[in-house]
């Protein structure tokens, strides 16, 4: 496991831990390593043949045969984990990860430039995005482990809010999007892996746990659930800044965002439970496979041929 669970959390909210399992973390990086590859490809080249299978296609079908082979590796990787009992608190650490990946799509295709660019009208710059969604990801997690170390506790009258000044050791929304672009992605990548490994393992009755979300009395349930929602919620927000910056999204961007929301739907298969030997060898054949395919795309694009109609 290579994400940092703040102590925060492990000292208020004690309990089981799982890791990630060690292969889904390969499949991690090659993917990350192909999207980077593919969305530098420009959307003149989709036109270009591209060998497939011994057939001779298009650049274009190279992008559409990844999404199927995350597609089939979502399916194969589902049957192998039907022995590995799930909950409700797994399920929603696997739909985090899905809406961790819609943004991925995004932020995949985005220059240096493009963090820092105003959009105006006071509106927030997309690295101040990122840094509300990383820090609200650690808050979910802090307050939820506030709310499970006070739960035998007689609820004050008013307002269900945690006390502010234990937040006060929480890095600022600057500090959590701070650096390069890889350097924000990674750090969103750890803070969702490590809250995600203790909260995968609540159980019913913890899930049941009243606390409180913007003054309301909430379930952690509530809270759980909406991990994923903040984040899709701010993954919109990008896209609109994005609108306003004048960055029409191209062909190749839509793509590189459809294959990276298919490997959440992979990766949510297996985020969460235990390793199982199985699931692994999907996500190590997913890592080579998508590898693989990059680099003939990007040899495809540099030989520069236009395909044949097929």
């Amino acid at each position: 496991m290579t994400a940092t669970l703040d102590p925060f959390v492990l000292e208020r909210a004690p309990g089981p831990v799982v890791d990630l399992d060690p292969a889904v973390l390969r499949a991690r990086a090659a993917l990350n390593g192909a999207l980077a590859r593919m969305g530098r490809i420009d959307d003149s080249a989709l036109t270009y043949a591209w060998a497939w299978d011994g057939n001779a296609v298009d650049v274009r079908y190279g992008f559409y045969r990844m999404l199927e082979l995350l597609e089939a590796a979502t399916s194969q990787a589902s049957r192998a984990m039907t022995g590995s009992a799930s909950s409700e608190a797994r399920d929603a650490v696997a739909a985090t990860t899905v809406a961790r990946w819609e943004l991925h799509g995004i932020l995949a295709t985005l220059a240096e430039a493009d963090l820092d660019a105003d959009p105006g009208g006071g509106e927030w710059t997309i690295r101040q995005t990122l840094g509300h969604i990383i820090g609200g990801q650690r808050g979910y997690a802090w307050g939820s482990a506030y709310w499970l170390s006070v739960r035998d506790q007689p609820r004050p009258a008013g307002s269900w809010r945690a006390p502010e000044e234990l937040f006060a050791g929480m890095p600022s929304d600057d500090d959590e999007a701070a650096g390069t672009l890889a350097d924000v992605r990674a750090r969103l990548d750890d803070v969702l892996d490590g809250t995600s490994s203790r909260y995968a393992t609540l159980t019913t009755d913890e899930m049941g746990v009243m606390g409180g979300w913007s003054g309301f009395p909430v379930t952690l349930r509530f809270r759980m659930w909406r991990w994923p929602s903040h984040i899709e919620e701010h993954t919109v927000q990008v896209e609109k800044t994005l609108d306003m910056l004048g960055r029409r999204q191209t062909e190749v961007q839509r793509l590189v965002r459809l294959i990276a929301r298919a490997f959440g739907r992979l990766e949510a298969t297996a985020f969460g439970r235990s390793p199982e030997s199985e699931s692994a060898a999907v996500f190590d054949d997913v890592a080579s496979a998508a590898s693989q395919l990059a680099q003939s795309l990007e040899s495809a694009v540099a030989a520069a041929v236009p395909a044949p109609d097929w």
